[in-house]
């Protein structure tokens, strides 16, 4: 797949950021990142919003302000909310955890396989019956790699 996509720059866009402070990028960042955290948590746990919202004891349109990545939570609300989830507070800031594999080993038992087309070779014996003696005859019945099968 080719990503096309353009990145460009808007003057306006460069003037509002550069007017915003480390400390105010900061916390729009932590907001965000806790937002995406605790929706991570939810979804993990199977919870809706609405459900999640009831477990509280708070309105849906909480949950959801919440979940916009804009709400400043104080920690009254954070232990609330670790402690609907079942973790400690410190858990709603690590990050999700990528997991990366190296290797992957398949073992594939074939003791009930089953072919998906039946085929017929001549080293294939309970087949023998089938056919006529006559080779001309049976020559629809065998593939076309059967007759490239070594001696």
């Amino acid at each position: 797949m080719n990503n096309t996509t353009k990145r460009r720059k808007s003057r306006i866009i460069s003037e509002l950021l550069n007017e915003i402070t480390p400390v105010e990028k900061m916390q729009a960042s932590t907001k965000m990142t806790l937002a995406a955290r605790i929706d991570d948590l939810l979804l993990k746990r199977g919870y809706g919003k609405s459900e999640f919202a009831e477990k509280m004891n708070k309105n849906p349109s909480e949950i959801t302000k919440w979940l916009s990545g804009t709400q400043n939570f104080t920690i009254d609300t954070l232990s609330e909310i670790a402690v609907a989830l079942e973790i400690s507070i410190t858990e709603l800031f690590i990050p999700k955890q990528i997991q990366v594999l190296n290797e992957v080993h398949f073992v594939l038992s074939l003791q009930n396989a089953q072919p998906a087309v039946q085929y017929f070779t001549p080293f294939n014996q309970s087949s023998f019956g089938r056919f006529n003696t006559n080779a001309k005859s049976n020559r629809n019945f065998w593939p076309a790699s059967a007759s490239k099968i070594p001696a």
